[in-house]
């Protein structure tokens, strides 16, 4: 299968509510510096396979794949873009997007006119349909955070998946909504996080004891700055409920409302209530859900397709190290990581269990929140994984980044390559990809892949199949790669160093890269590659992984070499990297 994509990159080169409503009707009208009208022609023309199109050869097209998902990713970071393209590969589907203009890059929107148009072109010859709903209403996700495009452009922009669910009824239509984090952009951001913060806990929780530092942060803010973050959280809310109503509607199959980067109080909290009070309702519980996350979600969609395809239920044992998932709370979220776990899970459509021995995956969920030694978790990971066990990583216990004292523990005992899948950013990687997985694995143990019937055999038969899992394989190994690279190569090591050398050029925030984004990308891709290089050496090559089943025969792929590394900052920040390995492999 490949992973289509019209989205050339730069990269070639090595990117209503009770305690807010009088606040939010003294607000002033949001500014309209965005029309939203549409400057970038979209289309829906596939390009070659997005491996072309990244390095310009690799592996020839596939013979055949699991079908066609068009796919509007929230923006275009490593995360949002390339996790749910390469994870959608990995279980057998052709991911189509649209151009990289049209996504935008950083603090430039993307075009959500042309977004729509694209989707409603490309839904056409499309099987199903995955969408970032902020990307189609503001051009993304950092957008979305400010009051540039009117909310009747926005619900114009919108209109396209009423379109693409008339004109294709029989297609599955996957979307998500976001709600608005407490910090915006700009030069604000922190000041109104804190306001954001002291309202909800003074106003809506009673908590007299903050007024005065309430007063003191109205005092410090202009009242033009607080009108207008107001206004942007008033229009985004009113947008997520209209997307309940949609949902009610039946526009959509399925409907996430993601909350973007949270904590325990501020305004995010009672909108989310009152998206919660909508939803049950409209008795919309069975098809619309509401829990932290953002960057993940698409993700878990594409997982979700693949699961409820290969008609599996999958089984998810998961065990945690220092604190238990209902004592702790990942960096980020606000609800218990078991429940957030246990939320992402029954999204896709597995199951959790209590009994190892019933598991598809095992998923390690690695917590922070306590000095306890990490030692017995480090221990049972290495069991697992040489018991013979489909092990998943989600390494949360330190925002963003390899937890090393656990690396430490592991890496003199197994290859990092043995695992299914990880991630230090978000759990939700790992789930959707080991998921995911295993409804390709199952389909495949079942003889129900393309080409021809269940019970088909013979040499073009078991070709063609042998074709599409390798390809569905390499894809898995390359994202797995990709993870790795990014939370620990260059968040571990290269990255403070990064922001120091783009400080000593002269940039005033390396978080917004002004004049010496070309100085400072060639530095991170030049520090980050030796270390790419090592972990891939010492931990993917020679290793073994499951491809799948072809005429009763079980294939495994063994990594040989990555042949491009295509490493660079993806955004105008050195806040990530972007890690597009194309490994060369062997499967027999």
């Amino acid at each position: 299968m490949r992973v289509r994509s019209t989205n050339h990159r730069r990269l070639l080169a090595c990117a209503v509510l009770p305690a807010t409503a009088a606040l939010i009707a003294a607000a002033t009208a949001p500014a309209t510096a965005a029309t939203g009208t549409s400057t970038t022609t979209a289309t829906a023309t596939v390009a070659d396979d997005s491996r072309s199109v990244w390095r310009g050869d690799g592996l020839p097209p596939g013979q055949s794949d699991l079908g066609e998902v068009a796919l509007v990713p929230l923006d275009d970071r490593p995360y949002t873009w390339y996790a749910p393209l390469k994870l959608g590969a990995g279980a057998g589907y052709e991911v189509t997007t649209p151009e990289h203009e049209v996504l935008g890059r950083h603090f430039t929107p993307g075009d959500g006119a042309a977004a729509a148009e694209w989707l409603v072109q490309a839904a056409r010859q499309a099987d199903d349909a995955v969408v970032a709903l902020p990307m189609l209403a503001y051009g993304g996700l950092l957008n979305s955070r400010n009051s540039s495009v009117p909310q009747e452009q926005a619900l114009a922009n919108l209109e396209a998946v009423r379109t693409v669910k008339k004109q294709n009824p029989g297609e599955r239509l996957y979307a998500f909504d976001t709600i608005m984090r407490l910090t915006p952009e700009g030069p604000w951001r922190t000041d109104l996080r804190i306001w954001a913060t002291l309202v909800d806990e003074v106003e809506n929780l009673g908590q007299e004891d903050k007024r005065a530092e309430l007063e003191a942060m109205e005092a410090k803010i202009p009242q033009e700055v607080r009108d207008d973050y107001l206004a942007t959280r008033q229009r985004n809310h009113e947008l997520n409920l209209e997307m309940i109503e949609w949902a009610a509607e039946g526009i959509f199959d399925y409907l996430i409302i993601g909350q973007d980067d949270a904590s325990g109080t501020g305004l995010h909290r009672p909108e989310a209530a009152a998206l919660a009070e909508r939803i049950r309702e409209l008795g919309v519980e069975d098809r619309v859900v509401l829990y932290p996350g953002a960057d993940t979600v698409s993700s878990l969609l594409l997982a979700k397709l693949a699961v409820e395809d290969a008609g599996t239920e999958p089984a998810v044992y998961v065990e945690y190290s220092r604190v238990h998932g209902s004592e702790w709370t990942a960096p980020y979220q606000n609800i218990p990581y078991e429940d957030l776990i246990e939320g992402y899970v029954n999204t896709i459509g597995g199951r959790m269990t209590t009994d190892i021995d019933d598991a598809d995956v095992v998923l390690m969920a690695n917590t922070g929140g306590s000095s306890a030694s990490v030692q017995p978790f480090a221990d049972r990971v290495i069991e697992y994984v040489e018991d013979g066990r489909t092990v998943a990583l989600g390494d949360d216990a330190i925002a963003g980044r390899t937890d090393m004292r656990l690396m430490d523990l592991l890496d003199p005992e197994i290859d990092r390559g043995e695992l299914v899948a990880y991630s230090g950013w978000n759990i939700g990687i790992p789930i959707s990809q080991s998921l995911s997985r295993d409804a390709l694995l199952h389909r495949a143990e079942r003889g129900d892949l393309p080409p021809g019937s269940a019970n088909g055999r013979g040499g073009p038969i078991d070709e063609g199949r042998t074709s599409l899992l390798s390809e569905a394989a390499e894809h898995t190994l390359e994202l797995t790669l990709s993870e790795w690279v990014q939370t620990n190569s260059y968040r571990t090591y290269v990255r403070n160093d990064t922001t120091a050398y783009a400080s000593s050029l002269g940039e005033p925030n390396p978080q917004d890269l002004q004049t010496y984004y070309d100085e400072v990308d060639a530095y991170a891709r030049e520090h980050t590659l030796p270390y790419a290089q090592d972990l891939f050496d010492e931990h993917f090559d020679g290793v073994a992984r499951p491809v799948g089943t072809v005429a009763g025969e079980a294939l495994e792929l063994v990594a040989t070499d990555v042949e491009e590394w295509n490493i660079y900052l993806p955004w105008l920040r050195t806040g990530e990297i972007a890690a597009e390995p194309e490994i060369a492999a062997s499967v027999g």
